[in-house]
């Protein structure tokens, strides 16, 4: 294994600098470009006569790529790429055509259910006349825990002749057969860091809100968010929906659409873009986004809602920050912790596993020699519902979701704290400049996540009514950061109780039990209080203690006071008696109303 350091000048792409410009990329090689972008796919394309199978991970990448490589060269240089609409016959009468070297771009799915078949009656001309090339390789490592088929073309990959890896955020692997591969490091001799704003908050969409009064909107906005209930929760929160575009894969698309997200795609077209464009990790890696104006552009954690929605500043970050060909405004990852994720160091995951895999094994091997139905019945059961079942292919130990593992306990790690994060964030200081902002809200994600986990109404209900209440002004409590969304949304959940809570409070609600047949007629007594303390200062200046007014006139003057006061109570003779002890009489043959003592209503309650 040979370490091979390749300078890079600002401007240059591989193609123009040596060994790559003579030779395109070595076999047996994994190229470490550190920065995306400078043209490793392009090089294998264009530059580089060779025949090639080209390795990618998403198919947005693919559409882009051969749409762009076609729509300018002839047919003898055109390329093909592999995706839904193509099928094995497109492929075979690609290889049957005028191209003089044939570039095949594929998902790795699709190199093992349409390359392959198109293939079959000439491997040998395959793995000894293409040359592979996998890119963008940490997806290997990163996508192989929900995406088994991603690390299933390692077996052909190795039975290449012609082979290479490339990404500008490589992992490492363990897989025994990379031992002896020569690593490239392209060097950049220019600064390329990026500024970064990192806001550590315990309410992500507040945050957002906050951040996106502080943007100028006049060009689209783009987030990046690993989650479609993120995605939806955040458009839904903050009413952007109407003035949103969601980007993801099918699968999401259909459940976006289900909750009227209609607006949603899995292809990205760049000249239909919204106000507020949302990008799931389809689009983190490989893809140009190239736009006549520098986008802001926002990066989403929120552990809470989604913890995939955790991004790794080593890769995805630093990939998402890549995309844009003519950089951007400004760059914000918006991100909550909790300190309670699960984050093994490599011993401590290496010591875990080992006991997972041994157990595993063990059982695996009691099932091959049990020879008693109820027995192995037993055991299989047992090793098909094994957590680490899907570490293993065709009862072998697939090395990439060992790697998986650890990727995922480091990453995770990150988000116990911000602290964990600055390091993460340190180690990359060639690619960012960091500038921290903690942002502390009355009601956090925490908080939301408690209140939806609630088993029972009733529960939710109680527990929305603490949350609002935190946000009541309180002597001596000054709010730093407050969101006029966030205390709105919690006040839709159950308007009736808002309702209950504004007239009575939570200790008043509390006395009720929530029960509905002792809140409603409280409810509508402190309503009633409400209107009465309003219309209260008219009425003393109208009356006085210890008169006798008569009922004509008592019904002349409330009709009057009730629409100076701008009540709704009815201005009924007896209303007066709500304001003075007395009783009703005559005198004179005429109806009064004997009036005593005031009644001082700041001292009734509701419940009186």
């Amino acid at each position: 294994m040979k370490q091979i350091t390749v300078k890079l000048n600002e401007g240059q792409y591989l193609n123009e600098v040596e060994p790559f410009k003579t030779k395109g990329i070595p076999t047996d090689t994994i190229i470490h470009k550190v920065i995306p972008g400078c043209g490793a796919t392009t090089l294998e394309i264009k530059h580089t006569k060779r025949n090639s199978i080209i390795i990618v991970p998403n198919v947005p990448v693919i559409e882009d790529k051969v749409s762009e490589h076609n729509k300018k060269y002839p047919k003898e240089e055109q390329i093909l790429g592999v995706y839904q609409s193509i099928d094995v016959g497109h492929i075979e009468d690609y290889l049957n055509s005028e191209a003089t070297y044939k570039k095949i771009l594929t998902t790795p799915e699709g190199f093992l259910s349409k390359v392959l078949v198109a293939f079959e009656n000439d491997i040998d001309s395959m793995i000894n006349d293409y040359f592979l090339l996998f890119d963008e390789c940490e997806r290997i490592v990163t996508d192989v825990s929900y995406r088994g088929q991603i690390a299933a073309p390692i077996e052909w990959f190795f039975r290449f002749k012609q082979k290479a890896m490339v990404s500008a955020t490589t992992l490492a692997f363990s897989h025994k057969d990379f031992a002896d591969f020569d690593h490239y490091a392209i060097e950049p001799t220019f600064d390329y860091s990026k500024a970064i704003e990192v806001i550590n908050t315990n309410n992500v969409v507040s945050s957002l809100e906050a951040k996106l009064s502080t943007v100028d909107g006049t060009n689209p906005i783009l987030f990046f968010v690993n989650s479609t209930r993120a995605i939806f929760d955040i458009a839904d929160i903050l009413k952007l929906i109407p003035q949103s575009n969601a980007y993801c894969a099918d699968t999401s698309v259909a459940k976006l659409t289900s909750k009227k997200f209609r607006t949603s795609y899995s292809k990205l077209d760049l000249q239909n873009l919204k106000k507020y464009n949302f990008l799931t990790s389809r689009y983190y890696s490989a893809l140009d986004i190239k736009l006549d104006y520098k986008p802001d552009v926002i990066l989403i954690t929120d552990v809470f809602t989604a913890k995939h929605s955790v991004l790794d500043p080593h890769t995805e970050i630093i990939q998402i920050a890549g995309r844009f060909r003519n950089g951007v405004n400004s760059l914000t990852h918006i991100t909550n912790f909790d300190s309670s994720i699960e984050s093994k160091s490599r011993e401590e995951g290496n010591q875990y596993l080992k006991g997972c895999f041994d157990t595993f094994e063990n059982i695996v091997e009691q099932l091959k020699k049990s020879k008693d139905e109820g027995s192995r019945d037993t055991l299989k059961f047992f090793v098909q519902h094994s957590p680490v079942a899907e570490y293993y292919t065709d009862g072998k130990l697939n090395p990439f979701m060992v790697d998986n593992y650890h990727y995922q306990q480091r990453v995770q790690g990150y988000y116990q704290s911000i602290e964990n994060l600055k390091l993460a964030y340190a180690d990359q200081a060639k690619h960012f400049t960091p500038e921290y902002i903690t942002e502390e809200y009355v009601v956090s994600d925490e908080d939301r996540v408690k209140r939806q986990s609630k088993s029972s109404v009733r529960e939710q209900q109680w527990e929305t009514l603490r949350q609002i209440d935190r946000f009541a002004p309180k002597p001596g409590v000054f709010i730093l950061h407050n969101s006029y969304t966030l205390v709105n949304n919690l006040r839709s959940l159950f308007p009736w109780l808002t309702e209950a809570y504004d007239l009575i409070g939570l200790d008043g609600i509390k006395k009720t039990g929530l029960s509905a047949s002792k809140l409603n007629p409280v409810k509508a007594r402190a309503k009633e209080l409400k209107e009465l303390r309003k219309l209260e200062p008219f009425v003393n200046a109208m009356f006085d203690e210890h008169s006798e007014p008569e009922d004509k006139e008592i019904k002349r003057i409330m009709v009057e006071l009730c629409d100076k006061a701008n009540i709704t109570l009815t201005p009924t003779i007896s209303l007066i008696l709500q304001f003075f002890e007395g009783s009703r009489s005559t005198k004179g043959g005429k109806h009064i109303h004997r009036l005593r003592s005031k009644i001082d209503l700041s001292k009734l309650t509701p419940f009186d």
